[in-house]
């Protein structure tokens, strides 16, 4: 198992933190997502084969910055 920390610039509301997680939750190889609107990040558990860059590429899809 790994574990990413991604920032999510533009994540600053309930409905935000909701759709990102959902949307992080169903990418094959995802086990857990803990969502932080506080600090404006997301820690996502997951198989060693989901990428950094896909996790990062999913958040940016949703039309937020990810770093």
């Amino acid at each position: 198992m790994s574990t990413t920390r991604i920032r999510i610039v533009g994540m600053n509301c309930p409905k935000c933190v909701a759709g990102l997680q959902a949307m992080l939750e169903a990418l094959p190889g995802v086990r857990r997502v803990e969502m932080h609107v506080d600090h404006g990040d997301a820690t996502v558990e997951h198989d060693p084969q989901v990428s950094r860059e896909t996790l990062l590429e999913r958040v940016e899809a949703a039309g937020y910055d990810a770093l």
